[in-house]
């Protein structure tokens, strides 16, 4: 199954804290991670699993740096 993000989502990359937004979530099934395709700040397109991403500071919604 694929699901358009709209907003996309703000996300922080795992292995080297490279911020960028979820655009698209791959579900293959129960057996599977959650795929992420993520637009980073530096022009790359990543597919991701869920465990290698983090949300992203945001303010408005009260998450905030020392929550995550």
């Amino acid at each position: 199954m694929l699901l358009q993000l709209n907003p996309m989502l703000p996300m922080v990359r795992v292995s080297d804290s490279m911020k960028g937004y979820a655009f698209l979530i791959i579900d293959y099934s129960q057996e599977h991670d959650l795929m992420f395709t993520c637009a980073m700040d530096n022009g790359e397109i990543w597919t991701l699993k869920n465990s290698d991403i983090r949300m992203d500071v945001n303010m408005t919604l009260g998450r905030n740096k020392n929550d995550l």
